[in-house]
């Protein structure tokens, strides 16, 4: 069984989902921890899949997608879903694609060039699976995106306090 994370690997956590490119000693600076030290318990994160890649972010405008887009998709459950699923997951302008539970069974999300960009994908959706109803929503702009994943308020709370040590004035 897996240690579960403790503070020090969650504060790296969050250094690293700021700034990826932050380097080990940056880090053991914030964290109390010599380069070395850092270096080991990031790859450690990496071997346990907690971390699982490095990635960057790049302005959808300029590479000419400017569009953001969420589509709501309530398909029928027949013979063609599971393998449309997967062709839809791995359409190249498909970024996100989650199954859902509620009233719609899928929710995707796309940059898109132009309407007629985003009418084409839609066209390929529905020759992939049977589409009962869809829902497009265009995001006119980004409140927040890419936002750092906290750790759970149940693993906050769960933590002891261990009281610290002191040595007494003579």
């Amino acid at each position: 069984m897996t240690s579960p994370l403790d503070t020090v690997d969650h504060r790296i956590l969050d250094l690293l989902q700021s700034e990826a490119r932050m380097t080990n000693a940056a880090i053991g600076a914030k964290v109390g921890l010599s380069a070395p030290s850092v270096f080991e318990r990031i790859r450690k994160l990496e071997k346990r899949g907690v971390i699982r890649k490095y990635t960057i972010q790049v302005d959808p405008a300029a590479l000419g997608r400017p569009m953001t887009a969420f589509i709501r998709v309530t398909a029928a459950f027949d013979k063609q879903y599971d393998s449309g699923l997967k062709a839809i997951s791995q359409d190249p302008d498909v970024l996100e694609c989650y199954h859902v539970a509620g009233e719609d069974c899928i929710i995707l999300k796309t940059q898109c060039s132009s309407p007629s960009d985003l009418e084409d994908l839609l066209a390929r959706i529905r020759k992939q699976i049977t589409v009962l109803r869809s829902v497009t929503m265009i995001a006119l702009s980004a409140v927040k995106e890419n936002g750092t994943i906290r750790r759970a308020t149940a693993d906050v709370s769960s933590e002891t306090a261990k009281p610290v040590r002191t040595r007494r004035a003579r």
